[in-house]
């Protein structure tokens, strides 16, 4: 194991912009990166080295970022997430998409894509332009991998609400990476 005092130089930038990723506010990452290095400090005579401390670390800050989730769903309603009552009404008439709204191809590989650094920042500025309840839905679920009875317990609501929650992210996330970041080049 490496000094507690290297830490932040060998691992702080790693792990500021993961926090980054998954909560939409430069302070609350700062302080969960903060409560990370305490808690790898206090436990770091039990790091074992099964995984490199970069892993240890981001699992220690993956369950403090589920803490986060789990104070702020006992302070703050998910409001938005109950505004209506039929879903995904903004994307269909009846069972077919909206011709203005159904999905686009997006070109290329997918999977090189979704790793690409300029996707990265796309996505993360379509997840700061959603609502917390479906932000925090998509973070736990799509990019945490989190079980679905587990997210909806962390976030304090029932699993079709969650499926609501997420799908809400889906659809809106899909729009706006589809209007910023994988528009098609205007034609003049």
């Amino acid at each position: 194991m490496t000094e507690p005092e290297t830490w932040v130089d060998a691992y702080g930038d790693r792990l500021f912009r993961y926090a980054l990723s998954r909560v939409r506010d430069e302070g609350a990452a700062e302080d969960l990166l903060q409560e990370t290095f305490l808690a790898a400090f206090k436990s770091r005579e039990r790091f074992k080295g099964e995984s490199s401390e970069l892993t240890w670390m981001t699992g220690i800050l993956r369950n403090k970022l589920f803490e986060l989730y789990r104070r702020q769903a006992k302070e703050t309603p998910l409001g938005s997430a109950v505004e209506d009552a039929n879903p995904g009404s903004e994307f269909f008439d009846a069972r077919h998409w909206k011709p203005a709204l159904a999905p686009r191809d997006w070109g290329g590989e997918p999977a090189r894509k979704a790793e690409s650094a300029e996707f990265a920042a796309a996505l993360r500025r379509c997840l700061e332009a959603l609502s917390s309840g479906p932000a925090r839905a998509f973070v736990l679920r799509e990019m945490e991998g989190v079980a679905p009875e587990d997210a909806a317990e962390t976030l304090g609501v029932s699993p079709g609400h969650l499926a609501v929650l997420l799908y809400r992210a889906r659809m809106r996330l899909r729009r706006c990476l589809e209007k910023n970041h994988f528009a098609p080049e205007s034609v003049a």
